[in-house]
């Protein structure tokens, strides 16, 4: 994987098997210093306006150590962030100015385990193919309701000539699935990306969609 939709600093097997053994805040320390995802670079000239009440909602489906939250919190933001780990939402909470604070909410919690509030903007960086199978159609449609007439949908999907394509607990979709999914949406942006780079594991061949979407009014 090449440009923005990387960690700027490639980690090894030996140093992805070592964060298991020594804890996921030393993991998080090594990547440290990312570059805000490519697609949530491309969506930000395209998000809506606030709303009739001044509020604008955006839920970070896999925040991580929350890089795009806090972008969205300095721009005014109101923001569920969500992650299936505590390290990364800890680091979050670490970052937070204490005037945006007031305006995050974090939950630590499988996606399929949390309700969604009604928002103008879901951005889910590079964390629905790490939803199970067997949970991923229920909360897709979780996922579109949640979002507002208007709001944006932005976000990758892996395809399936990703390495991990057939990993049992993660979900892959092809172009024509990715297009069924984002159905009841104005297509912005698809961007498919297919190359070979690195992963948090080391050498891997990157198969991602990467969407921007705006639901339909």
């Amino acid at each position: 994987m090449t440009g923005r939709d990387t960690l700027n600093r490639r980690v090894s097997k030996r140093e992805w098997d070592r964060a298991g053994e020594i804890g996921w805040e030393t993991y998080y320390r090594w990547v440290e210093g990312r570059e805000l995802r490519q697609v949530f670079v491309e969506a930000l000239p395209l998000l809506p306006e606030a709303n009739g009440d001044g509020e604008r909602v955006a839920v970070d489906l896999g925040c991580g150590d929350g890089k795009e939250t806090l972008v969205l919190l300095e721009q005014g933001w109101t923001v569920l962030a969500i992650d299936g780990a505590s390290e990364g939402v800890a680091r979050l909470l670490e970052s937070v100015p204490p005037g945006d604070v007031e305006r995050l909410t974090t939950k630590v919690a499988p996606f399929a385990d949390v309700e969604l509030p009604h928002a103008d903007l879901v951005y889910a960086g590079f964390s629905l193919p790490f939803c199970d199978p067997a949970d991923f159609a229920d909360f897709w449609k979780r996922v579109v309701v949640a979002i507002r007439p208007g709001g944006l949908f932005v976000g990758n999907f892996f395809g399936p000539r990703d390495t991990w394509f057939g990993t049992p607990d993660m979900s892959f979709h092809s172009q024509v699935e990715v297009e069924r999914l984002l159905a009841g949406f104005e297509v912005v942006s698809v961007r498919e990306q297919d190359e070979g780079g690195f992963a948090a594991s080391g050498p891997k061949h990157w198969h991602v969609f990467h969407a921007i979407a705006r639901k339909h009014a």
